[in-house]
């Protein structure tokens, strides 16, 4: 299908406040920034009009600039949080080819990009059920028993109900992985102490597994190896301060206890 030129300076807008507004549901559901940037290029360029097309993205904001007719266009998106939804990329992605290849008209485009917002997200127990799952499955490989792997399914599925929770009050990461393993390292102290079969440290390393920012720093390495460094830079110094965020909590409870034991 052929592409088709802008009529105007407000259609160049629409065109490339899609493209932009793509870009920025794509980091703000775990996307890799050079992936976001590329996406953006590639929309704002099917409009043959549009000749130069500059892309700054960050995890936090994404900056913009065409040019159409002599005319400057500039946006701005900015992106206050950001998690993990692969269904969601999955569906830009298909979106971002199909408006490249002129699949889409502009004036459908916008609704198409609200849908994919609007998508249900997963089940709350569905959801409870496999971080659950996720968590057990470390323990025992960690060299945890069976019995490990019950309670500590237990603690996974407790700790997506206190990730959704602390969501729904927009916390900032730090507070919300620091309450997430004071939530996991005070059930796994309870569980060893009421239930001697089982084992304090694979609970706890099992069920900390879903907190860990391992997708985040994957994704900083491939920005930096795309040339991304700042985007890069960043993602890895997040997942940093959640590892050591982790650390303090972990640290805080087994702390508590040793002064409990030396107390008694």
């Amino acid at each position: 299908m052929e592409k088709r030129i802008p009529g105007n300076i407000e259609e160049a807008r629409r065109l490339t406040n899609i493209a932009i507004t793509t870009g920025q549901m794509l980091v703000k559901n775990g996307a890799e920034i050079y992936r976001a940037e590329d996406t953006i290029e590639r929309m704002v360029l099917s409009r043959e009009i549009v000749q130069e097309v500059d892309v700054f993205a960050l995890s936090s904001a994404i900056f913009v600039s065409a040019e159409y007719r002599g005319e400057s266009i500039t946006m701005l998106k900015d992106i206050k949080s950001y998690g993990v939804n692969l269904a969601k990329i999955d569906a830009l992605n298909a979106f971002s080819r199909h408006f490249v290849a002129g699949d889409i008209p502009l004036d459908e485009a916008h609704n198409e990009l609200l849908a994919i917002s609007q998508m249900p997200a997963r089940k709350p127990l569905v959801s409870m059920f496999f971080t659950g799952l996720c968590s057990a499955s470390f323990a025992v490989m960690f060299g945890g028993t069976w019995y490990d792997f019950a309670y500590t399914f237990f603690i996974g599925a407790m700790l997506n109900g206190c990730l959704r929770l602390t969501g729904e009050h927009n916390l900032s990461f730090f507070a919300e992985v620091f309450i997430g393993t004071l939530v996991v390292s005070i059930l796994a102290l309870f569980g060893s102490y009421f239930f001697p079969r089982l084992h304090m440290d694979m609970l706890i390393i099992g069920s900390i597994m879903p907190l860990v920012p391992g997708m985040v720093i994957t994704n900083s390495f491939r920005d930096i190896i795309s040339g991304d460094y700042v985007s890069g830079l960043i993602g890895i110094t997040k997942g940093i301060f959640v590892a050591l965020t982790i650390a303090l909590g972990v640290g805080v409870i087994l702390n508590i206890q040793k002064m409990f034991m030396l107390g008694g």
